[in-house]
């Protein structure tokens, strides 16, 4: 099986995150599934790929030109820890990053390819605050942020 172009976005940032961690840091996770982060120790990371425009890119033709939202949730083990990964997150992804294809089979990847590069085209950062007191919340809750990239392939579709 292989992937579309959103698994492809989503399974790219993962490795390209991964990647980056094993390299600069020790002790991070990065998970894909939301619900499986508040059963790892922390710091976690967590890429998933959120709502995609399809802008048209000529009057007269179905073709477009794909500009998806990839959301990377940050949980922190404390205020600096989510701060420091943030700031060096978006230091590191901001030039873009290596597209990849992926044919799976199962469940695990058999061939990547890489077929271009995902632009960033805008980078909102926005803390996650829950209008409660901070030892009141799951400890992963506690020190929280998203990373929203707003990105593109460069591609006619």
């Amino acid at each position: 099986m292989s992937y579309r172009a959103t698994r492809n976005i989503e399974a790219s940032f993962i490795e390209a995150i991964q990647t980056l961690m094993n390299a600069d840091w020790s002790g991070v996770s990065v998970e894909k599934s939301f619900s499986r982060v508040y059963n790892i120790a922390l710091p976690v990371i967590c890429v998933r790929v959120g709502s995609t425009v399809h802008n048209k890119v000529e009057v007269g033709s179905d073709a477009t030109m794909r500009e998806p939202q990839v959301f990377i949730d940050i949980f922190g083990s404390d205020e600096g820890n989510k701060l420091d990964l943030k700031d060096y997150l978006v230091e590191k992804l901001k030039s873009g990053i290596v597209y990849n294809t992926y044919v799976i089979h199962n469940g695990t990847v058999q061939t990547r390819t890489a077929s271009g590069r995902i632009r960033v085209l805008k980078i909102d950062d926005v803390p996650v605050s829950f209008d409660t007191e901070k030892d009141k919340l799951d400890v992963h809750d506690r020190y929280r942020t998203l990373i929203t990239l707003t990105v593109s392939l460069g591609k006619v579709e």
